[in-house]
């Protein structure tokens, strides 16, 4: 037998054995992946530990992008009262909570993230009280994963419905600024824009700071607090030809984009991969001096790998450098949906003043993101993000509701309908007073609009499709007497495949 064989064999056994006991993992294209693993430490309590501290030691292999330690005792009602320190092999990473998680980005306060190092760490055990006669044990589970984004989210509400939320907001951990106590202009605190997006009684906010995966710690800090507002992770990747919200990862998104090489769909193939979805924001802006590289300028963009279109932006910064010009992303995004693609038509506030400018009918909230998830958690919003289920609130989260369905299908939704068949399109808004129907079929209006019910304080419509067989899309709209837009729903398709 060849020693290149012999080496081969080798190999494969050493690979099946890794396999077989998890320490590798085979991901979907079957190349190996570092698979989560756990460690499980014990321990007992006796009065004679009082007062001191244990090192328990454990190894890390390297790869590991988060660790989450969970510290199982009898409790202080028994008498017994333990806690959890973390010193990694270079340093001290924190102490004082029995649950909590540590990653590159992020961790539970008051533990530090920072890199995961590979080699010896330590947790160690404080037997802070044991009171006399007390005998008990502990655990200490290690769960340690390559994953940097949590394996388990936050679900803030278990029912299905309509949740309101904002897309894309900044603090000033990136340019976000706003007054200081003495009437400084300074970068704004995150927790300033939280309040404010709370006070917009907001569902869900997406914060999407430039560039940096810095916010991410400040908003585990936060949602502890905010228990009713979900944060959803994301970053605005600022490129030097255009802007684009990512959301659903925390892990590292590359902005160094160009026309070859590194290109825009190599970066949102390295958004997917992490299992995010990418938006395309304010394209209706200038590519020019005036906000320089605010507009799409990517000429090779590949659309088919885009998730969603900001077409409304709320952005205004009344007084500022900038005012962006009249428009919006609407014919932006109907040009794609002419190609036959399908991304989802979201708006985003693009807040910069922590709520400074809501007087001003400008801010957090502004538009109103609004989506039918299955539940108020992050993979929840971003699936129905993902599957349309949308429309957007222009005038903010008290603005004016529209629902467009045919049969059980909803907005986002795709039904068939062979030539000759008739399909009924039902739009019903519970408030529209002062406020006229528009319907948009295949980007063009329709002229003959249904005639408006009444339905309680609100109006329903009815719209009768006769199907060709073909392809078609069918969005609605609500405008005001100078027919600017006040809610645009995402469309029904009719003859497409997902």
């Amino acid at each position: 037998m060849s020693f290149r064989l012999q080496l081969r064999r080798m190999f494969r056994l050493v690979f099946g054995l890794a396999v077989a006991c998890g320490w590798l993992a085979l991901s979907a294209d079957g190349s190996a992946q570092m698979a989560s693993s756990d460690i499980v430490l014990h321990g007992s309590i006796t009065p004679d530990k009082l007062g001191k501290h244990e090192m328990l030691a454990f190894t890390v292999p390297a790869g590991i992008e988060r660790m989450n330690v969970e510290l199982i005792s009898p409790g202080f009602q028994k008498g017994m009262y333990l806690t959890a320190g973390l010193f990694d092999p270079q340093r001290y990473r924190g102490e004082g909570r029995s649950t909590f998680t540590v990653s590159t980005v992020d961790a539970t306060g008051p533990y530090l993230p920072g890199p995961i190092v590979p080699g010896e760490w330590h947790i160690a055990i404080g037997y802070n009280w044991v009171a006399p006669g007390s005998k008990g044990d502990f655990t200490v589970k290690i769960h340690l994963s390559s994953q940097l984004d949590p394996e388990r989210y936050r679900v803030l509400n278990a029912k299905p419905g309509w949740y309101k939320g904002d897309m894309h907001s900044h603090t000033g951990l990136t340019d976000a600024m706003c007054k200081s106590q003495s009437g400084a202009n300074v970068p704004c605190p995150p927790f300033r824009l939280f309040e404010a997006a709370a006070l917009q009684e907001l569902d869900f906010l997406a914060v999407t700071d430039h560039n940096t995966p810095a916010t991410f710690n400040e908003m585990m800090q936060s949602q502890l607090y905010f228990d009713r507002m979900l944060l959803i992770g994301g970053e605005e990747i600022t490129t030097v030809k255009g802007h684009a919200n990512v959301w659903g990862t925390e892990g590292f998104l590359d902005y160094r984009v160009a026309e070859s090489g590194f290109t825009a769909n190599d970066l949102f193939d390295q958004a997917h991969k992490l299992h995010a979805l990418v938006s395309i924001n304010h394209s209706c802006w200038p590519y020019d001096g005036r906000c320089p590289g605010c507009g799409w300028g990517w000429a090779q963009t590949d659309f088919s790998k885009v998730d969603a279109i900001e077409i409304i932006n709320g952005y205004h910064e009344h007084g500022s450098w900038f005012t962006p010009p009249p428009g919006d992303g609407v014919p932006f995004w109907e040009a794609q949906l002419a190609k036959g693609l399908r991304p989802t038509g979201v708006g985003g506030g693009d807040e910069h003043r922590a709520g400074e400018q809501l007087a001003l009918h400008d801010g957090v909230g502004i538009p109103t993101t609004v989506v039918y998830a299955r539940e108020l958690s992050e993979p929840a919003i971003l699936e129905a993000i993902k599957a349309g289920h949308v429309f957007v609130q222009v005038t903010g989260p008290e603005g004016t509701p529209l629902y467009l369905t045919s049969g059980t299908a909803m907005m986002g939704d795709a039904i068939a309908a062979e030539a000759g068949k008739s399909v009924e399109f039902a739009i019903a808004t519970p408030k529209a007073a002062d406020l006229k129907l528009k319907l948009v079929l295949d980007g063009h209006e329709v002229k003959e609009l249904p005639a408006a019910v009444p339905d309680g304080e609100g109006v329903k419509w009815s719209y009768r499709f006769q199907s060709d067989g073909k392809r078609h899309w069918l969005r609605a709209e609500l405008v005001d007497a100078r027919g600017e837009s006040v809610t645009l729903t995402n469309p029904i398709y009719v003859n497409w495949a997902k």
